[in-house]
């Protein structure tokens, strides 16, 4: 397989056609998606999602006894400066109630960290899209496109 390999350019970035049709419009724009190869960007959802896992948990997050449809698919747009531009719930989970706690945790969490300078050069947004499990514990999963 390498040999067959040797010779052939892969491009780091998808051609303009693949990409979303939000990134082409706004470069400054950029949905993490999980096979995503910048690994500072990595980093910084990371600490996005370990962030609100840790705080649902201490905030003792409490639902009703009955458990919802579906886990909820969000996507959350932050800033630059580490504050949030938009949520999306892209997929309900069937419940007002649940639906009302994510932005409720996202917004009790809101002032997240600054972008690193690295990524600040090259971005203003970064939507990061998740889906929210709730068991014993909040989880945020990425989401296999």
């Amino acid at each position: 397989a390498r040999d067959m390999m040797r010779g052939i350019d892969i491009p780091a970035d998808p051609p303009a056609a693949l990409r979303p049709a939000q990134q082409a419009a706004n470069p400054r724009r950029i949905a993490v998606a999980s096979n995503e190869r910048d690994v500072p960007l990595r980093m910084y959802v990371d600490s996005f999602r370990q962030k609100i896992e840790r705080n649902a948990a201490q905030i003792g997050l409490r639902l009703s006894a009955i458990p919802a449809r579906t886990d909820p698919v969000v996507s959350v747009a932050v800033r630059s400066d580490g504050s949030v531009d938009e949520v999306t719930i892209l997929r309900s989970s069937g419940r007002a109630d649940t639906d009302d706690a994510v932005r409720r945790i996202i917004h009790l969490n809101a002032r997240y960290a600054a972008f690193p300078p690295n990524v600040a050069a090259r971005f203003d947004v970064i939507e990061i899209r998740r889906i929210w499990t709730f068991a014993e514990t909040l989880r945020l999963l990425e989401e296999v496109r």
